[in-house]
């Protein structure tokens, strides 16, 4: 089961309409590729996934950071690491950590850390998608109706939108988690394998619930979104353009802060153009392969030997993408780049800065004659803060305090 066509595949070989037990199984990956990318490279892009997005958060929750836009970035950070944790913890124990014969059976309760674990990430697949389109159009909005757009977009209206993007994908999918019943088999050497089955509301209407959830999907998380983002992509591509032309020729005419004004406007939109365009590089295949599955329920047009091998690309693609977005922004916002900079070397540059100033001071008046032969002494005022007096030794033979 892939990362992001987990829901879709939910009818297996061995499943049958009668609503019989069937063992366990996971998907039988090649595994001279499944090995070396879900057991060695995932587990990398995902630890430098969730140190940058943990890092991302932190810098775009900051103060001077916040915008209607960030709030978007924030939990797109969010869902993105949260999504990839899950999937590559999945896949790391079954396919890298588990060395075992793929047809072999799972013991309980490890089937349902596999299928939950993987319908969990596919909720938050999903919401990266949803604010992603939104993201789109909360920034066409903005640029085209540079007056009327930021009273529309406030930050209470994002944090609004944001937030039932992970309500909705969580009511989408949370059928998932009660389709199938798991249940413990003895075996006859003493182990205790999973075995599953759909759950009688399921069974009894299995082709209806298929068809509606193949529809809602289609539209609503592949269709809409990648249509949206095309769109979205092309009008603030043409805006980039317009206002690269017309900043060229007021150059020498606006101010210094203008300027900057334009300058990171021109930014912010063109890091959302990026970020549109690497989601819509991930997910037309996606789409695609998603309509064919529909079309071609037995997969005669692409089998499991195309089929399997595309997934196990596909997924390692989209990973890379969630752990691109940290770059895109280090390389176009400098308020970014600045606000990180201070965040990590802030507290310590600041304790050096002032531990060489008031070295500088004691050298400066040792300087003017005056040996030192005591330090500092330390007092708290009323205020709380701290007072440091240098008390020195004066060839003259009295103390002096500064």
């Amino acid at each position: 089961m892939e990362f992001n066509n987990t829901a879709e595949n939910i009818h297996c070989s061995n499943c049958s309409l009668d609503n019989e037990r069937f063992m366990f199984q996971i998907s039988d990956f090649p595994k001279d590729l499944a090995f070396p990318i879900y057991g060695v490279l995932t587990p990398i892009v995902t630890i430098l996934t969730l140190v940058t997005n943990i890092l991302v958060v932190c810098v775009f929750m900051k103060r001077r950071m916040r915008s209607v836009t960030t709030v978007f970035l924030v939990g797109l950070a969010v869902s993105d690491t949260l999504g990839a944790f899950l999937w590559s913890c999945v896949h790391l124990f079954f396919y890298g950590i588990r060395q075992k014969p793929y047809t072999e059976p799972i013991s309980y309760p490890l089937c349902v850390f596999h299928d939950y674990g993987l319908y969990i990430a596919v909720i938050l697949h999903t919401i990266s998608v949803w604010l992603t389109m939104t993201l789109g159009i909360q920034r066409c909005i903005i640029v085209v109706f540079p007056f009327k757009g930021p009273r529309i977009w406030t930050m209470k209206n994002s944090v609004i939108m944001t937030t039932m993007s992970y309500l909705i994908a969580i009511v989408f999918f949370i059928f998932l988690f009660f389709m199938k019943d798991y249940s413990v088999k003895e075996m006859a050497d003493g182990s205790q394998i999973c075995m599953e089955s759909y759950a009688d509301w399921f069974n009894r209407n299995i082709s209806t619930y298929m068809s509606i959830y193949h529809v809602l999907r289609s539209v609503a998380v592949q269709l809409l979104p990648c249509l949206s983002m095309m769109v979205s992509t092309a009008v603030l591509a043409h805006k980039l353009r317009n206002e690269k032309i017309f900043q060229r020729g007021m150059s020498k005419k606006i101010g210094v802060g203008q300027k900057k004004d334009y300058q990171h406007r021109h930014r912010t939109t063109l890091m959302v153009v990026i970020i549109m365009i690497i989601f819509l590089i991930v997910e037309v295949p996606n789409g695609i392969v998603f309509a064919i599955k529909i079309y071609d329920p037995d997969n005669t047009i692409m089998p499991t030997s195309i089929d399997y091998p595309f997934a196990i690309l596909h997924n390692f693609i989209l990973l890379l993408s969630y752990h691109c977005n940290f770059w895109i922004y280090v390389g176009l916002s400098a308020r970014f780049r600045r606000t990180l900079k201070d965040m990590l070397l802030g507290s310590r540059v600041k304790r050096t800065f002032e531990r060489v100033m008031s070295m500088s001071r004691t050298d400066s008046f040792s300087h003017q004659g005056y040996p030192l032969s005591n330090m500092k002494n330390r007092h708290i005022n009323g205020n709380g803060s701290t007072v440091v007096k240098y008390t020195t030794v004066c060839s003259e033979g009295y103390n002096q305090t500064h």
